[in-house]
């Protein structure tokens, strides 16, 4: 799972310029097929400080687990107990400082009433339907954080599967990242050109995906990969429409670079025997974000985590040439090797 985790952070920045009122109220959102998009944060921003530990038990006793994850494991509130006064003060000092309130009312302009957001994910989980009919269909929960996390996974109180997502982390150019930055990499311009809300329903899959794949049965490199060839092969098939450039985190350059050094790439993971090594410094180069691969000895100009990208390419040619194979009997599948050696896969030559 790929996510940020902070303790929460009282931000000085103005956008109060940026700031105008949207209406409608309604916290959660439900489009024609029972997706749910529960805006937890207006449930968390419109508490009356007034009478906080009684609107919170009531938000608590709709959205337990959501709520214990939120204030436990988000933004690890002190005292986070019903009955501790300390609790209390700090979520009132959370919901009513400025900084906080002026980042939820940006979140609020810039998504509005998430229709496009809901008709997006309607559109995804109708077809994972088709793929399989037993396809449990995700709650959705929308959170603002201050910066403390982007998406995560959990089971719900009827034990379906819910995902979450920060709105803060996908503003895209109506917020400046960059201010963020200490160092850490997390909010370098390399992550902050994905933070927008083109990306969000592909982040926010990505996260079912893993959950729904699995851990790979082995340890080698060829096991991730293939795992996340699959990932976004089945990202893919979901979401026709999108991009590689924006499936794959790359930008259009790194793609062009991609495409035409494949068969120099395909022929470096040969001689250096990547898709086998079980070393866990290369397997996280080859398959985890990262701006580019010369840590593995490639070009400065390769992207990073190519393993993603040949595992994608090695998926797709796998079932191509095997089309009586479903997407659903993919997912089962856990012989790595053996796609790898059934999509008979050979790189791109050079233009």
């Amino acid at each position: 799972m790929f996510f940020f985790k902070r303790a929460y952070i009282l931000l000085l920045f103005v956008v109060s310029m940026l700031l105008y009122s949207c209406g409608g109220n309604d916290e959660v959102h439900k489009a024609d097929n029972g997706i749910e998009i529960i805006r937890y944060d207006k449930l968390v921003f419109g508490l009356d400080t007034n009478n906080i530990k009684r609107e919170f038990d009531s938000i608590k006793s709709v959205y337990p687990k959501m709520t214990h994850i939120f204030f436990k494991n988000v933004l690890d509130m002190p005292g986070y107990n019903s009955d501790d006064s300390t609790f209390f003060s700090e979520l009132k000092i959370f919901v009513s400082d400025t900084s906080m309130v002026d980042l939820y009312k940006l979140c609020i302009k810039e998504f509005g009433d998430m229709r496009d957001i809901r008709q997006e994910f309607k559109e995804v989980f109708d077809r994972a339907k088709k793929i399989d009919k037993s396809n449990e269909i995700p709650k959705v929960y929308s959170f603002v954080s201050g910066f403390a996390m982007q998406r995560f996974i959990f089971d719900d109180e009827e034990g379906r599967p819910a995902l979450a997502f920060g709105e803060d982390m996908f503003l895209g150019k109506a917020f400046d990242y960059g201010i963020l930055e200490r160092g850490q990499g997390t909010f370098s311009d390399y992550f902050i050109r994905t933070y927008n809300k083109e990306h969000l329903v592909k982040k926010v899959l990505e996260l079912w995906l893993d959950d729904v794949l699995g851990e790979p049965k082995a340890s080698r490199a060829i096991d991730y990969i293939i795992k996340n060839g699959k990932k976004l092969y089945i990202i893919k098939q979901l979401m026709p429409d999108i991009q590689d450039s924006l499936l794959l985190d790359y930008s259009q350059e790194q793609m062009d670079w991609l495409r035409n050094n494949e068969q120099e790439l395909w022929s470096f993971f040969i001689k250096k025997n990547l898709f086998f090594t079980t070393e866990d410094y290369e397997i996280k180069r080859l398959t985890s974000p990262a701006p580019n691969s010369q840590a593995l000895g490639m070009p400065r100009k390769s992207p990073g985590y190519t393993g993603n990208y040949l595992g994608y390419r090695i998926v797709d040619t796998y079932m191509r040439r095997n089309k009586e194979k479903t997407t659903e009997a993919l997912i089962k599948d856990k012989n790595a090797e053996k796609i790898l050696s059934k999509s008979k896969f050979k790189p791109l030559k050079r233009k």
